[in-house]
Protein backbone atom coordinates (compact mmCIF):
# COMPACT_ATOMS: atom_id res chain seq x y z
CA UNK A 1 0.00 0.00 0.00
CA UNK A 2 2.95 2.25 0.73
CA UNK A 3 4.15 2.60 -2.95
CA UNK A 4 0.99 2.91 -4.47
CA UNK A 5 0.63 6.16 -2.41
CA UNK A 6 4.18 7.38 -3.55
CA UNK A 7 3.40 6.50 -6.98
CA UNK A 8 0.40 8.44 -6.53
CA UNK A 9 1.42 11.49 -5.09
CA UNK A 10 4.73 11.18 -7.46
CA UNK A 11 1.92 11.25 -10.73
CA UNK A 12 -0.21 14.15 -8.88
CA UNK A 13 2.95 15.96 -8.50
CA UNK A 14 4.36 15.93 -12.38
CA UNK A 15 0.58 17.08 -13.06
CA UNK A 16 0.64 20.19 -10.89
CA UNK A 17 4.17 20.81 -12.06
CA UNK A 18 3.63 22.63 -15.07
CA UNK A 19 0.67 24.35 -13.61
CA UNK A 20 2.84 25.76 -10.76
CA UNK A 21 5.74 26.65 -13.26
CA UNK A 22 3.32 28.20 -15.52
CA UNK A 23 1.94 30.45 -12.58
CA UNK A 24 5.40 31.57 -11.98
CA UNK A 25 6.43 32.78 -15.57
CA UNK A 26 3.50 34.86 -15.72
CA UNK A 27 4.04 36.38 -12.16
CA UNK A 28 7.33 37.13 -13.42
CA UNK A 29 6.25 38.55 -16.49
CA UNK A 30 3.83 40.98 -15.14
CA UNK A 31 6.27 42.59 -12.74
CA UNK A 32 8.38 43.06 -15.32
CA UNK A 33 5.76 44.64 -17.56
CA UNK A 34 4.86 47.04 -14.40
CA UNK A 35 8.36 47.71 -13.64
CA UNK A 36 8.90 48.68 -17.21
CA UNK A 37 5.46 51.26 -17.11
CA UNK A 38 6.79 52.69 -13.76
CA UNK A 39 10.65 53.26 -15.91
CA UNK A 40 8.38 54.79 -18.69
CA UNK A 41 6.31 57.02 -16.72
CA UNK A 42 9.41 58.47 -15.21
CA UNK A 43 10.91 58.36 -18.29
CA UNK A 44 8.04 60.41 -19.92
CA UNK A 45 7.89 63.06 -17.11
CA UNK A 46 12.01 63.84 -17.19
CA UNK A 47 10.99 64.45 -20.82
CA UNK A 48 8.33 66.69 -20.24
CA UNK A 49 10.34 69.00 -17.26
CA UNK A 50 13.15 69.10 -20.14
CA UNK A 51 11.20 69.49 -22.75
CA UNK A 52 9.89 72.64 -20.78
CA UNK A 53 13.25 73.96 -20.27
CA UNK A 54 14.43 73.21 -23.97
CA UNK A 55 16.67 70.91 -23.00
CA UNK A 56 14.75 67.67 -24.44
CA UNK A 57 16.92 66.47 -27.40
CA UNK A 58 20.18 66.65 -24.66
CA UNK A 59 18.06 64.32 -22.53
CA UNK A 60 16.32 62.24 -24.83
CA UNK A 61 20.32 61.42 -26.82
CA UNK A 62 22.25 60.96 -23.63
CA UNK A 63 19.73 59.28 -20.83
CA UNK A 64 17.50 57.37 -22.51
CA UNK A 65 17.95 53.56 -23.53
CA UNK A 66 17.92 52.87 -27.72
CA UNK A 67 14.87 50.29 -26.77
CA UNK A 68 12.65 53.46 -26.01
CA UNK A 69 11.05 55.12 -28.62
CA UNK A 70 10.10 59.21 -28.37
CA UNK A 71 7.79 60.18 -30.44
CA UNK A 72 6.72 64.19 -30.84
CA UNK A 73 3.02 65.69 -32.55
CA UNK A 74 2.94 69.02 -32.36
CA UNK A 75 -0.72 70.42 -32.34
CA UNK A 76 -0.43 73.78 -32.59
CA UNK A 77 -0.99 75.06 -29.06
CA UNK A 78 -0.10 71.64 -27.75
CA UNK A 79 2.54 69.48 -27.76
CA UNK A 80 2.30 65.02 -27.81
CA UNK A 81 4.45 63.35 -26.37
CA UNK A 82 4.39 59.58 -26.63
CA UNK A 83 6.94 56.98 -25.38
CA UNK A 84 6.74 53.37 -26.26
CA UNK A 85 8.94 50.26 -25.28
CA UNK A 86 8.40 46.39 -26.04
CA UNK A 87 8.98 44.16 -23.58
CA UNK A 88 10.04 40.46 -24.12
CA UNK A 89 7.46 38.29 -22.58
CA UNK A 90 8.82 34.75 -21.05
CA UNK A 91 5.91 33.01 -20.50
CA UNK A 92 5.50 29.93 -23.07
CA UNK A 93 2.58 30.39 -25.35
CA UNK A 94 1.94 34.11 -23.85
CA UNK A 95 1.72 34.98 -28.01
CA UNK A 96 -1.93 33.45 -27.75
CA UNK A 97 -3.14 36.11 -25.84
CA UNK A 98 -1.04 38.60 -26.09
CA UNK A 99 1.30 40.13 -28.73
CA UNK A 100 5.08 39.15 -27.75
CA UNK A 101 7.32 41.39 -27.71
CA UNK A 102 4.34 43.60 -25.28
CA UNK A 103 3.90 47.18 -26.29
CA UNK A 104 3.93 49.72 -23.25
CA UNK A 105 2.75 53.14 -23.98
CA UNK A 106 2.78 56.28 -22.27
CA UNK A 107 1.39 60.15 -23.25
CA UNK A 108 2.04 63.48 -22.48
CA UNK A 109 0.61 66.27 -23.52
CA UNK A 110 1.30 69.84 -22.53
CA UNK A 111 0.67 73.61 -23.83
CA UNK A 112 3.17 75.29 -25.48
CA UNK A 113 3.57 79.23 -24.20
Amino acid sequence: MKLSNKAQALVEFVIILPVIIMIIFIIIDFSNIFYQKNHLENVTKDIVTYKESGKSNEYVNQNIDKDINVLYSNNGDSLTIKVEKKVKLITPFSGLFFENPYRIKTERTILNE
